[in-house]
């Protein structure tokens, strides 16, 4: 009985191995999301997927940059999943997943899982915050991983952080999406 105890108690406590980051360059992270958009986040919802705890947010979009083929119109609002949390005594962290703010404007590059799950692109690398200042052009940015990241050779690589115009990521999504012939 004591060691089922100790067991659980180091499972409720436990952060989950560190992550090691496939490096998406922001053309792969277009190319290969499902959706982009961009919103402000409502609060989570924790349940487990599994033996993974994922906290469950909702987007209130603001705009859609790239959206489902099967898709008719725009969603004015995106559920989607962030693996860690805190449920029932329990407590998961997952080294690479982001960190959300309530409240907070994003654009999110999502994809959507055979299960049906949509979460961010590259864990933290599909999210950029929207920096939004009166009088001046509102820019994103993203800061570098702090995890292990590997390049498509699996050969280490350092990250750097992104901060750039909107306007100029809304460009380079066109750009992409155009060249591959979707929307």
């Amino acid at each position: 009985m004591r060691k089922l105890l100790i067991l659980g108690l180091l499972a409720a406590l436990g952060t989950l191995p560190g992550s090691t980051l496939r490096q998406l360059t922001l053309d792969d992270m277009i190319r290969q999301s499902t959706i982009i958009v961009r919103g402000t986040v409502q609060p989570a919802a924790i349940q487990y997927h599994g033996s993974t705890i994922f906290s469950h947010y909702t987007i209130q979009v603001t705009e859609t940059y790239k959206s489902p083929a099967s898709s008719q119109s725009a969603a004015s609002s995106i559920n989607f999943g962030v693996p860690g949390g805190s449920l029932n005594g329990a407590i998961q962290r997952v080294a690479g997943a982001p960190i959300l703010n309530v409240g907070q404007d994003y654009v999110l590059f999502l994809w959507t899982s055979k299960s049906g799950l949509t979460q961010v692109i590259g864990l933290s690398q599909g999210l950029f915050g929207v920096i939004s200042t009166p009088g001046m052009a509102p820019t994103v940015m993203r800061a570098a991983a702090a995890e292990q990241t590997l390049n498509s050779a699996g050969q280490p690589v350092t990250t750097n952080d992104i901060n750039m115009p909107l306007s100029a990521l809304k460009t380079e999504i066109v750009n992409v999406l155009s060249a591959q012939g979707t929307q």
